[in-house]
């Protein structure tokens, strides 16, 4: 299956696990599914690092 992760999946599985849903981190760790994201994502996360909403570390 392929999932399409929005911009809050995309930021809590990258730095908040423990946000995610049972469900969500279920379909995500299966490597059946195909994990995707729009460009809007990486728009959206960019403009969140700019206003100092969102701090990415590594």
């Amino acid at each position: 299956m392929r999932l399409l992760l929005d911009t809050h999946l995309l930021l809590w599985a990258a730095g908040e696990p423990d946000k995610l849903s049972a469900r969500a981190k279920t379909l995500m760790e299966d490597q059946n599914n195909v994990l995707v994201f729009s460009a809007a994502s990486l728009w959206e996360v960019t403009i969140k690092v700019g206003l100092g909403s969102c701090r990415l570390s590594g």
